[in-house]
């Protein structure tokens, strides 16, 4: 096997390492709060807090559960080390997919693993976020059912049972992608119906394993479905109008009317790729509702980074997409789409041609929350708790105090949730509030019960509850000196 396809692991090869060098020089760039909750969180699984349940989140488990591990193998010491570790298992978790994907599809393999190993930076896709986890899967996935359905294959009952695991680490890692892969089994459940209950054991597999460890699926069907349903999707949704649902529905021939966007022109290729293989096999064009079902959040081709990492399942797939319909045109045409993609790999824009200094983006990124995390790790008790209310929830690691509220991390749209409002106005507005708060939000409870900790003899937006500034010592005060805290 090796000896028959040595080319492709050769490119595979290149390929990873060259993406393992610009994942080690962007491992502290991108301070994301996305990625940031899924790791607080998850330290306060380690501790024991129930997810779902002690500590509320609207995202699915898998995210959290993953990072718990890492965070247990890992040991890390500090933040720097803490998000170095994340993205570089980020790096191990795609490598291991995109061999798995290689050894599964041969040649269609190697033009996914090339075309988005170095795209998926422009979508966050070294970080760790739920579509991160969810692109591979959702890509194996999508080849079986290419396979099945445009080339008769015949599952075995071995890959059944492992296309059920994946559809269970999507299902169990992002709810949007549900729509996608409802459709997805519609199809294999016309094709391969025997093959239906082998999958459906491999999902029941999974699903036994992550709620027998005394997690509720009650309460992960209130929090993270019940709660997106009725209260964050409408809150979030970018559809303002119909003029945004045909956006979404006509999204790649957007991409052509996008300027000054490199990821615009690749996915114009992608499309065209496609488009001219449909236009030989007109079957293919069954393929674009798949297409319009895995965006529903992203509008702009030309979307990148914190407005577009959403749209990173539907690159992976768009791209497979693009790959499959290569195999149905002849040869001589391939050379049109490896000039273009030659010539768009080539812009200085791309990834492994920027040059970044790793200190400098954590310091930018980082050291503030590092510092802030010290200051509390110094001066707060275990009975102490604490409440970040600006958007900043690695300041939470590893401080040991507990969370104020069941809500680390307060969006707008969890203040229509009727027990979450409730939970907050007793705690900020009772008796006893938290004896330590970041953010300014509460401005008046600020002024009447807390202290600005002053840093740079400028006040920061650590707040301590006056009763315990005045407990803080002098040992402590000189500790905090050291990240240019005085009083």
């Amino acid at each position: 096997m090796i000896k028959k396809y040595w080319w492709q692991w050769l490119i595979f090869g290149l390929v990873m390492l060259i993406s393992w060098r610009v994942s080690q020089s962007r491992s502290l760039s991108m301070h994301f709060v996305d990625e940031e909750d899924h790791i607080a969180f998850a330290d306060y699984i380690n501790q024991g807090y129930q997810l779902h349940q002690d500590i509320q989140n609207n995202h699915q488990p898998l995210i959290y559960f993953g990072s718990a591990a890492i965070q247990k193998l890992t040991q890390a010491e500090n933040i720097f080390m803490l998000i170095r570790r994340h993205r570089q298992a980020v790096y191990i978790y795609g490598l291991l997919w995109s061999l798995l994907i290689v050894w599964r599809f041969k040649n269609l393999g190697i033009i996914f693993v090339v075309l988005f190993e170095f795209l998926k930076y422009w979508l966050l896709g070294n970080l760790w976020l739920m579509e991160t986890l969810a692109v591979y899967p959702a890509v194996y996935i999508f080849g079986n059912l290419l396979e099945v359905w445009f080339e008769q294959y015949k599952l075995k009952i071995a890959e059944a049972i492992f296309l059920g695991v994946c559809a269970f680490l999507i299902i169990f890692t992002i709810v949007p992608l549900w729509p996608w892969l409802a459709l997805v089994y519609l199809v294999f459940l016309i094709k391969t119906r025997k093959m239906i209950l082998w999958q459906g054991l491999g999902l029941l597999i999974g699903i036994v394993i992550l709620f027998s460890n005394n997690y509720s699926p009650i309460d992960w069907f209130r929090e993270s479905i019940y709660n997106n349903l009725v209260y964050a999707i409408p809150a979030l949704s970018p559809y303002q109008g119909p003029l945004d649902w045909l956006k979404m529905i006509a999204f790649p021939f957007l991409a052509f009317f996008t300027k000054n966007s490199l990821q615009a022109q690749f996915i114009s290729l992608f499309f065209i790729g496609y488009l001219f293989a449909a236009f030989k096999n007109h079957k293919l064009l069954l393929l674009y509702p798949f297409l319009v079902l895995a965006n529903n959040r992203v509008l702009s081709p030309g979307t990148v980074y914190y407005q577009g990492f959403h749209l990173l399942p539907w690159l992976g797939l768009m791209i497979f997409t693009f790959g499959f319909s290569l195999k149905l045109i002849k040869y001589k045409y391939w050379l049109i789409f490896l000039v273009w993609g030659g010539v768009l790999f080539l812009n200085k824009s791309m990834p492994y041609f920027l040059k970044t200094d790793t200190a400098n983006e954590y310091y930018i990124n980082f050291s503030t929350i590092e510092d802030m995390n010290f200051a509390i790790k110094n001066i707060s008790k275990p009975t102490d708790r604490l409440a970040v209310l600006d958007n900043q929830p690695l300041i939470y690691w590893q401080t040991k105090t507990r969370p104020a509220t069941r809500q680390l991390v307060y969006y707008g749209w969890e203040s229509q949730v009727k027990d979450l409002r409730e939970n907050y106005e007793k705690v900020f507005y009772g008796d006893n509030p938290p004896e330590i708060i970041y953010g300014g939000k509460e401005v008046n409870l600020m002024a009447e019960k807390y202290i600005s900790l002053q840093r740079d003899n400028k006040p920061s937006l650590l707040f301590v509850r006056k009763d315990r500034y005045e407990e803080i010592t002098p040992e402590q005060w000189t500790a905090l000196e050291t990240r240019r805290f005085n009083h």
